[in-house]
This record gives structure tokens, C-alpha cells and sequence, in this order.
């Protein structure tokens, strides 16, 4: 694989014109006040994608009990420790706010554990999005674009090389967007036990 693009070029490998800022629409750091909204958007996002993987995988729906556990309140605690109290100063959770200040998506970042084949070489230093979603009815107004743009531009401030997200597979809105973004398929993926079982495949990008 040799076509790794930045994040953010079109096909031709051209940054994409800048846009005007829409009142309302930016990227900001988390804050504690802002965790029931992650976590309701972030469960809400998880689900949709292990919705649409398990039943590409086994054409059978997400097992309710799975359903259940991915729950906003259970996703929200999830988040407290890495918003109120990161790990290093390199990992960030960033949110997305929408026309009427809502949190409207999220997106985590942290230092790569180096364990996938990202494919420009095993010594190159990463940044990995450790999650990415966008409410469903938030979505196609450009939230998701300018969360990655915010995380690429974090990952660069930390010297990374190599931006890297592990997404599942057969959640192909999730896959067209990441392509369309400039990041590609590694070859390196890794089964969760979720339901029968679902796909996760390692994405990446050059900075």
C-alpha cells in the first residue's frame, strides 16, 4: 500500500479549499460538564457501526443483550477519567458543537501502542483515534471532517508520522468517510467478541 494521502486531501491528493466557519460549528477540548452528552452521542454512534458490522458479518441482527450494554450512562463513565484526567498531555478527547451548542460528536486520540502494521514502518511514531462518532441526526454537517481535522492537527503538534483509527467492518458510511478523509486499510485487523463476532480493520494515514 503506497497511496496513503493526508487526511483531508481529495482524490487528486489537493487539500480541500477552506471553509467559512458556520456560527455554532467548531471543536473543542472536553469538558466534565460535557460527559452525558458524550455519552449518549458516543453510544448511540457504537451502535449504529455494530449494528451495521454484525449484520454484514452474519446477516443477523446485534444480539439485544449486546444492545443493552451500550448504554449512554455506561459509555459516559467510560470517558471520565480520560476527559478529567488524561493520561499524558498527548491524549486529548475533543468534541464537536453543533448550530445550537450541543455536543454533536466526539473523538479521542492517544498515543499509538504501536502493535499494528501501519505499513510507512514499525518505527514510525503514531497517534491513534481511540473514537470517533458523530449523533446520527447530526451527521453530514461536516462535524466529522472538522473533529479529524483537529485530531490530525494534534497528532502533528506531538510529532507523530502516521495517524492511525481502528473501525469496524461493514460499517461502510464509516469506511467511505475515513477513505474519503485520505486514511487507507493496513491489512491489519483484529476480531471482537461482540454478538457472533465482528471485524475490526487498522486505517492509517501519513501526516
Amino acid at each position: 500500500m503506497n497511496d496513503f494521502r493526508r487526511p483531508g486531501d481529495d482524490a487528486s491528493g489537493t487539500p480541500p479549499a477552506p471553509q467559512t466557519p458556520t456560527p455554532g460549528n467548531f471543536v473543542r477540548e472536553a469538558a466534565g460538564t460535557d460527559l452525558e452528552d458524550i455519552g449518549r452521542v458516543h453510544a448511540a454512534a457504537m451502535l449504529a457501526s455494530l449494528r451495521a458490522a454484525h449484520l454484514a458479518a452474519h446477516e443477523a441482527p446485534l444480539p439485544a443483550g449486546v444492545e443493552a450494554m451500550v448504554a449512554a450512562p455506561v459509555i459516559a463513565a467510560g470517558w471520565e477519567q480520560a476527559v478529567l484526567s488524561p493520561p499524558s498531555p498527548a491524549h486529548h478527547v475533543l468534541v464537536a458543537i453543533g448550530d445550537g451548542g450541543e455536543v454533536a460528536g466526539l473523538i479521542g486520540l492517544a498515543p499509538s501502542p504501536g502493535d499494528a502494521d501501519t505499513e510507512p514502518g514499525p518505527t514510525e511514531q503514531g497517534m491513534e483515534i481511540t473514537a470517533l462518532g458523530v449523533a446520527p441526526e447530526r451527521q453530514r454537517r461536516g462535524h466529522g471532517s472538522r473533529l479529524l481535522a483537529a485530531a490530525t492537527e494534534q497528532a502533528r503538534v506531538q510529532g507523530a508520522g502516521v495517524l492511525l483509527v481502528w473501525a469496524v467492518r461493514g460499517d461502510e458510511s464509516l469506511a467511505g468517510f475515513l477513505q474519503q478523509a485520505g486514511l487507507r486499510r493496513t491489512g491489519s485487523f483484529r476480531e471482537l467478541p461482540v454478538g457472533q463476532g465482528i471485524i475490526e480493520d487498522c486505517w492509517a494515514a501519513v501526516l
